[in-house]
């Protein structure tokens, strides 16, 4: 599982005398059968031009063997980097599918895995009744169950009648109390997982009085976290919560997005901290007020950039408008605004839904929302 910061630490690989290989390959079962995705993998390499093919040779070789040796631990996708003159191999099994390429450059082509972290965000799931607690991550379309916390001291009801029904409110009282006591434990350590694993959205699952319950107790910095509430079973599997889940995480994610779209473009109109364009993106991300990248998924812009201080602008130009120095003709100003954005710590959010996608390219295919 990557995080973040293992893509932010490929961002500043950049290397002036050699190429780093980047390959997205689908790997399911399907692809499997017959080896297609060795086909593929081979199809995309003919397509390079001679000189990235001869410099790379090394690469692609240590790379086809590894497809086929390797293909029982293969998920649905493959991402790689590779790199031999520089030591560089980083290999990630993801259970999402992703787009087939093949990309030499003098840097990593990290586009696909930031919208990756973008359109699956992690998902913590609070799996709690007035005994037992469960905590799973959910993240790339996986699932992993990272505890269970049981307090075997909390008591059970008794059935009502005869002499217990004398005693049964001061009972339920004491079971009251100790119920308490095992959620105030769970949030507990449910909120340093929170922190440790930099979760920010949460769904809190099981019986509804066990949920209200802890509702009533719980910090606001976790609460602010939650984006929905479910029944789940308290010995459901790992494999059942996520399917129970998924559905909530997809609808969630994709209401956000409209939102975002929605937010960006009427605040740009208004000229209210937030600008659409390449060249006004680049502009501000130059001077360091992007609080937020806004970028539609696999769309692309072509212009020029500084090889000496990283000006980029659409515009048709042979010399730097700053430094004076030579500009070099790129297919993606998107991936140097993505990439200055990354340098910057700015938030990065990749428009997927085809409708928000639409509605984004209007006006550009990127925007920002500005921190003054």
């Amino acid at each position: 599982m990557f995080e973040r910061k293992d893509v932010e630490k490929l961002e500043k690989f950049s290397f002036t005398d050699s190429y780093v290989v980047s390959l997205f390959l689908n790997v399911s079962p399907q692809e499997r059968k017959k080896q297609a995705y060795l086909s593929k993998f081979k199809s995309l390499v003919k397509a390079l031009s001679e000189e990235k093919y001869t410099r790379c040779k090394e690469d692609f070789d240590k790379i086809e063997s590894f497809l086929q040796t390797e293909r029982e631990s293969f998920k649905r996708s493959l991402v790689i980097y590779s790199s031999s003159k520089n030591n560089l191999w980083l290999r990630y099994d993801l259970n999402v599918d992703l787009k087939d390429e093949l990309i030499v450059d003098k840097t990593p082509y990290t586009t696909p895995l930031f919208d990756l972290l973008d359109n699956y965000q992690k998902y913590g799931v609070l799996l709690v009744d007035k005994r037992t607690a469960r905590v799973f991550l959910v993240f790339l379309g996986d699932i992993e169950e990272y505890g269970m916390l049981h307090h075997e001291d909390v008591p059970g009801k008794h059935k009502k009648g005869g002499w217990f029904a004398l005693a049964e409110k001061r009972y339920e009282r004491h079971i009251d109390y100790h119920v308490k006591i095992h959620l105030k434990d769970v949030l507990d350590k449910f909120g340093d997982f929170l922190k440790d694993k930099d979760i920010r959205r949460l769904i809190i699952a099981g019986p509804d009085e066990a949920i209200s319950e802890l509702m009533d107790i719980i910090p606001a910095e976790i609460e602010q976290k939650i984006v929905a509430r479910t029944y789940i079973e308290k010995y459901a599997s790992k494999e059942e919560v996520l399917e129970k889940v998924l559905p909530i995480i997809e609808e969630y994610e994709k209401s956000k997005e409209s939102k975002t779209v929605s937010e960006l473009i009427t605040r740009s109109l208004k000229n209210d901290n937030a600008v659409l364009g390449v060249d006004d993106v680049l502009k501000y991300l130059r001077d360091k007020r992007v609080m937020k990248l806004v970028v539609a998924k696999d769309y692309k812009v072509d212009g020029f950039v500084c090889a000496n201080c990283g000006f980029a602008t659409t515009q048709p130009v042979e010399c730097c408008m700053e430094c004076g120095h030579c500009v070099i003709k790129i297919d993606n100003l998107f991936e140097k605004a993505t990439q200055m954005a990354v340098e910057q710590a700015a938030l990065i959010e990749v428009v997927k839904d085809e409708t928000d996608r639409a509605r984004l390219i209007q006006y550009g295919g990127i925007g920002a929302f500005l921190r003054f």
